[in-house]
């Protein structure tokens, strides 16, 4: 009391530096939980994108194999230890990651024509749907209040066909050695011997394209990826032998087209006005050989 009185200023100091620190002790526990959930609404962004990626790249994966083996496939059963048989499904799980799960029951194979054939211009389509969940409840205000999310991939290409030979070639049938004759060394000057012709290299031949590409979509309605808007990427996987692809032509299947090999975004705002609720997506390209078109996917917008 009497230090109070003899120096009141000091007291006053100290008074305030305790209650600034108390203070600041109240206010970081006010941010703190503000902080955190800002940290994993941003981590949870980079989650979505590694997921739509991973999903892409699942369904890419399983249509290089349905391009050799399309009838290896049992959506009712997981890919076995060995990896022998539902060979699809299991290089489609090799691809999955970043959280994403995908079941047998998600992934679903198609050809056109549908008995898998093989064929110049047959395709095969393999479509997934990869399931994944939000750390946060903040996120998932923007997929219509739901924390699980669902992802679909889908992915074309072309039936691998290989040219079969023709009738197989008899064995060469063994000749006796002919007895050499002695030749008489010729007198007089070395003839000079003639020259070798070079061989003419054989020119090689453009053949035609072949057209394909893959897709993602994606949707605000995470109880429905299919209602509108519904934006569409694509990537294309079009590959040409022997001289390069000239121009690649996008028909969106609403009566617009995109033209180069990376076109962009694609948004589709409404159903399909012709009441099938399907927009149908092809991609032609050109070479010197001429043009191909690939066999298209179906868009479901509802």
């Amino acid at each position: 009391m009497h230090s109070l009185l003899r120096n009141p200023s000091a007291a006053l100091r100290r008074h305030l530096a305790t209650r600034s620190r108390g203070q600041s002790l109240v206010e970081f526990a006010l941010i703190l939980p503000v902080f955190m959930l800002f940290f994993a609404a941003v981590l949870d962004l980079g989650r979505i994108a590694a997921a739509q990626i991973a999903v892409s790249n699942a369904a890419r994966e399983g249509v290089f194999q349905a391009a050799q083996t399309p009838t290896d496939f049992n959506p009712a059963q997981p890919c076995p230890a060995d990896g022998k048989t539902n060979v699809i499904y299991c290089r489609i799980t090799l691809e999955s990651s970043g959280g994403v799960s995908i079941a047998p029951t998600d992934v679903s194979v198609s050809c056109n024509p549908i008995d898998c054939s093989t064929g110049i211009g047959n395709t095969v389509t393999v479509q997934v749907t990869g399931h994944f969940r939000l750390f946060t409840p903040l996120m998932a205000v923007f997929f219509g209040g739901n924390q699980n999310v669902t992802f679909t991939g889908s992915s074309t290409a072309n039936r691998e066909t290989l040219p079969v030979s023709g009738v197989a070639t008899p064995a060469p049938t063994a000749t006796a050695t002919p007895t050499p004759t002695p030749t008489a060394t010729p007198v007089g000057p070395t003839p000079t011997p003639a020259p070798t012709a070079t061989p003419t290299p054989t020119p090689v031949t453009c053949v035609l394209p072949s057209a394909g590409f893959t897709y993602t979509t994606t949707s605000n309605h995470a109880g429905d990826p299919t209602k509108a808007p519904v934006t569409l990427s694509v990537t294309d996987t079009s590959t040409s032998v022997s001289c390069g692809i000239t121009s690649w032509l996008w028909t969106w299947g609403d009566g617009t087209t995109s033209l180069g090999q990376v076109p962009g975004t694609h948004k589709y705002v409404s159903p399909n006005s012709n009441g099938s609720g399907y927009y149908l997506v092809t991609l032609k390209v050109t070479n010197a050989a001429g043009s191909t078109t690939s066999g298209g996917v179906q868009i479901r917008v509802t």
